[in-house]
């Protein structure tokens, strides 16, 4: 259908996240925007021309907006978990045969990612080498290229490349579609590139992702210099600073409100969550591959209650068993007590303001792309949130809408 056509899309249950649900509720899109909310009779007769698709046994709900994801990689032979090290040195003595299928890996996992219901994605790969699947998957998304300066010469030279190589991925891409700069970890990019990158990121107005206090390995090495990470990559001799993985990033400059950190798992401490909340930065909370890994509990509630931003990741395949954003909350609601409500906000509007996309996705509101997925969760459950939640996470996601086009269904349109 022609772009500026109007298409109504309603469902018997309407959760718009940002504001109370609505029963037989519409949204009208015309050019892929969200231009007006409310019942479907009150849509409807307000615009007597638009193609309608009516869903009456179905609740529609914001696409889930996955905060930190790694497509590139696949089920099949995953290192064991255990100890974090050890999993990490399994997975660099494969590198060489992943590189090819790496890219089918890309595919397979976006495809998975879209039939969860997931319509944004913060993808980091080694120098944005996921960028192409993501970008023809259907998905609106942000690559975060990560770089590792021991295969570039100086500081000066590996962020040089590294925001070039940015600003070349970036060349032809589909309009929702970006790449950014990634400072892997504090074990694998060394102070000063650290401190360049984010130096350089935020002059031009770019956004930046770590994993930070991800592992009790890594705490040991920030802290001590000791560990199974000392020798990641040859050999790193810049650990051993006596301070905490965030204390550490607030130091080399790497944390404000232009940075998400993934994971914060690990012996994140009252002063830790002090310093996120004071400089603004956002987390992504993966549990299933912190629970893998052996990681510990990030203090989520915790940072939440001192306004820290954040919002969920799924995080890869060789280190999560899904890339079902609704599934990975649905771990992160029972692990910490929370309500569906509050739930289904993380997986949604809290990625997306984790991300500094609020404006655009992450709720279903006038003026927002329109990104929605169709889930099977009767319009009369007593707690629609956590029944939108049970429901997606076991699969029962009909279809998945980006920007007002449809990527993925499996039933038919009630359309009049």
């Amino acid at each position: 259908m022609p772009e500026d056509r109007a298409t109504i899309f309603a469902a018997g249950l309407l959760l718009p996240v940002s504001s109370p649900g609505i029963r037989d509720g519409a949204l009208l899109v015309r050019n892929r925007r969200i231009t007006g909310i409310g019942t479907l009779a009150d849509i409807g007769r307000e615009n007597p021309d638009a193609d309608v698709r009516y869903f009456p046994h179905y609740t529609m709900i914001p696409g889930a907006v996955n905060a930190h994801a790694h497509l590139g990689f696949r089920r099949k032979d995953a290192p064991e978990g255990g100890t974090f090290s050890g999993w990490l040195a399994r997975l660099i003595e494969r590198l060489t045969e992943k590189e090819a299928w790496t890219a089918e890996a890309a595919r397979d996992s976006a495809r998975e990612a879209i039939e969860a219901g997931t319509t944004f994605m913060a993808e980091s790969s080694p120098y944005g080498e996921c960028l192409p699947q993501l970008a023809e998957s259907g998905l609106a998304g942000t690559v975060y290229a990560e770089f590792f300066p021991h295969e570039l010469g100086t500081p000066e030279e590996a962020v040089e490349f590294i925001v070039n190589k940015v600003r070349k991925l970036r060349e032809g891409l589909p309009e929702r579609v970006d790449a950014q700069v990634s400072v892997h970890s504090p074990y694998t990019v060394d102070p000063e590139s650290s401190r360049l990158a984010a130096r350089r990121t935020r002059a031009e107005g770019g956004r930046l992702a770590i994993h930070l206090s991800e592992s009790p390995e890594e705490v040991e090495f920030v802290r001590d210099g000791t560990g199974g990470l000392t020798d990641i990559f040859g050999s790193n001799d810049w650990g051993g600073v006596g301070v905490s993985p965030v204390r550490y990033a607030q130091s080399i400059e790497l944390l404000a409100p232009q940075t998400v950190a993934a994971h914060l798992a690990t012996r994140v401490s009252e002063e830790d969550i002090e310093i996120l909340a004071r400089t603004g930065v956002a987390a992504a909370h993966c549990p299933r591959s912190n629970e893998f890994l052996g990681c510990g509990v990030s203090p989520v509630p915790q940072m939440m209650e001192r306004g820290v931003r954040v919002g969920m990741g799924t995080d890869g395949l060789w280190s999560s068993p899904s890339m079902n954003l609704f599934e990975e909350t649905l771990f992160a609601v029972k692990l910490h007590g929370m309500n569906g409500a509050t739930g289904l906000r993380l997986a949604t509007l809290e990625g997306a303001r984790a991300l500094g996309i609020e404006a655009e996705t992450g709720s279903l509101e006038v003026g927002k792309w329109a990104d929605l997925a169709l889930v099977e969760a009767p319009p009369d459950a007593e707690d629609p949130g956590r029944e939108v939640l049970e429901v997606a996470a076991n699969g029962g996601v009909a279809a998945t809408v980006v920007g007002g086009n449809p990527i993925y269904g499996r039933i038919s349109d009630s359309t009049r």
